[in-house]
């Protein structure tokens, strides 16, 4: 279990997050949602292990991160997959060296091993055959697949999704969050799941998670969200043109 307590964090005289808590169970699918700027990001980061605050405290099963030298540090990022916003593929890469790339930076695998692995990750996010391909030459949901193959190649206990579907259409928007809706039911991993795409998170994730001016709003499995009197969460589905569950 992961546990955020009292976290407070500020870039420069901009507070980010103001008290947030939030605990993330073994297993979850966490679907984390808010406003623009509210600070989904900054817990995603904080999670892995590139952020820590200026107040409170994140533990891993009892284990202050922020207490990891960096030698511990890097053991719990091993176990991290993180699928950036944006993709953040690298350019002059194939798509078979960009899911490569963690493999040769944290395993000592033979490349024919670390080759196969990737190529089989490709595969199970309907590309096999594009390998040789530079990104691009790919569409915004294919560079999206690439970076979803790269974060799961690792096998990680916890997969981070950025905003996956950020500027996608509502058709491949749904295909992503269905990869990643997949890919937890198979490996039962942690998801850490940023959205704009409310209605899609709401129909795949075990829990949402609202993120409001720094802080949790409400936080609760899917049709309990919908059905909260919480006024934020009401005024969040309102402006997301969601129907609320409670509404008559």
């Amino acid at each position: 279990m992961i546990q955020l307590r009292d976290i407070h964090v500020s870039y420069g005289e901009h507070p980010a997050l103001s008290g947030l808590s939030l605990s993330i169970q073994r297993g979850d699918l966490l679907g984390i949602i808010g406003p623009g700027g509210a600070g989904k990001s900054s817990v995603c980061r904080l999670v892995a292990g590139l952020l820590f605050p200026q107040r409170g405290t994140i533990t891993a099963d009892g284990v202050d991160l922020a207490r990891l030298d960096s030698r511990g540090l890097r053991e719990w990022q091993k176990g991290i997959g993180m699928q950036f916003q944006n993709d953040a593929l690298f350019e002059h890469m194939s798509v078979l060296d960009n899911v490569m790339y963690p493999l040769k930076r944290l395993t000592r695998d033979p490349a024919s091993t670390i080759s196969e692995r990737a190529a089989a990750q490709i595969a199970q996010v309907g590309l096999a055959g594009f390998e040789a391909q530079l990104p691009n030459r790919l569409s915004g949901g294919q560079r999206r697949r690439v970076a979803l193959a790269r974060a799961c190649v690792i096998q990680p206990r916890i997969l981070i999704c950025d905003d996956p579907t950020a500027g996608l259409d509502p058709l491949t928007s749904r295909h992503i969050l269905d990869m990643i809706a997949d890919m937890r039911q198979r490996t039962g991993n942690t998801v850490l799941l940023v959205s704009s795409d409310v209605m899609g998170v709401l129909s795949i994730s075990t829990r949402i998670a609202l993120v409001w001016r720094g802080t949790i709003a409400e936080d609760n499995p899917p049709d309990l969200f919908r059905q909260s009197g919480e006024k934020r969460v009401r005024r969040f589905l309102d402006d997301a043109r969601l129907p609320f569950a409670g509404a008559s």
